[in-house]
Formats: C-alpha cells, structure tokens, sequence
C-alpha cells in the first residue's frame, strides 16, 4: 500500500487549480458605462427609465418586474423585484430605487447569493433646448462566485449594448404613442 503524506507547510491549507477558483484573489467589480444621444425630450427618457413595473415587457431577459414599494410623497418607485431567466436559469432579486425625476435612476440590489454587487445608475442629461437627451448608463457587478466573474467578462459588454438598445427602443415606442395621442387630440378638436 502507497501512502501520500503531505509536507507539514502544505497541511491543512488549501490549494487551487486556478487563482481563479480562490476566494482570496476575487476579481474586482466589472464596469460598463454607455452613453447615447436620443432625439426625445428628457421626461420620456425619464419615464421609460423609471417605469421599472413595465421592464418585463420590454428588458431582454426580464421574466417579471414589480415594484413593491412608493415613496409616499412623490410617488416613485423606491424598491422592486425583477426576476431574470435565460434558458433554464432564473433568479429574482429585490433593489432599492433612488429617483431623481428628472435627471437619474439609480438601482442596488442587496441580499442576494448570486451577487456581492449589482449596481445600475442612469444618468438624463438634458441638452439646452430639450429637444435631445443625453442618457448615460454605469452598469457595476460583482458575482459572489469568482468562476462567473471570469465568464461574464466575456458576455456582458454584449449584454450591457442589448439592454441599452432595449431601453432606447421603448422610448421610440413611447415617443410614437405620444405623437399619435396628440395628433388624435388635434383632430377632436379641430
């Protein structure tokens, strides 16, 4: 019989195939930030943004979104739940909504085992004449595992662009609602 005995130094400390795999050298947060100049006014990218209960109609991805509690004096959206699938995976989880009508939306999800940090801030800069918006997306994320941090490297500035487009289409949508109500109100009227 062959017996192995580890060298004393080596006993009881665990060693890892990867670096990758090691909980001490966890990879810092990934950053994505995208920009984009829309030919619509800067309060319906605000509401598209912040309209986090219709994101399941229209966020790739997005199986369910509910907000789950208002501020009482405003009437914005302060906390929600999003449950996201793809294929055979699905999680939910809950985020704290800061709104700054009508100039950002920011979101943090907190408690959740898949992630240490999921943070996403939207920034609406108006241009002077309101005519135009500049809308800035910051997209930070850290998963708990430090194995899906090396792999969404490789998918998630794909997936930050389709979300961006996602969004910029709604407004498009929505500008396009907007137009046909006022072109309808003309006609009554006249």
């Amino acid at each position: 019989m062959i017996q192995c005995i580890a060298p004393r130094s080596l006993r009881g400390s665990r060693r890892y195939f990867f670096t990758l795999l090691s909980k001490d050298s966890a990879p810092p947060a990934q950053t994505y930030s995208l920009s984009r100049n829309l030919p619509y006014p800067p309060s319906l990218v605000y509401s598209v943004i912040s309209d986090v209960d219709s994101y399941c109609k229209f966020v790739p991805y997005c199986v369910e979104s509910t907000v789950i509690h208002r501020d009482a004096r405003t009437n914005q959206p302060i906390k929600a739940t999003l449950r996201v699938g793809w294929q055979a995976f699905e999680e939910s989880f809950e985020s704290q909504l800061k709104c700054e009508e009508p100039y950002s939306v920011v979101a943090q999800c907190y408690k959740h085992s898949l992630f240490k940090l999921l943070y996403t801030r939207w920034r609406i800069i108006p241009h002077a004449d309101q005519s135009w918006t500049r809308v800035a997306m910051d997209l930070k994320f850290a998963f708990a595992n430090p194995l899906y941090n090396t792999v969404s490297a490789t998918f998630a500035p794909r997936v930050t662009e389709i979300m961006i487009e996602a969004f910029e289409q709604r407004i498009a949508e929505m500008h396009k609602c907007v137009q046909s109500e006022e072109k309808a109100e003309m006609e009554t009227s006249s």
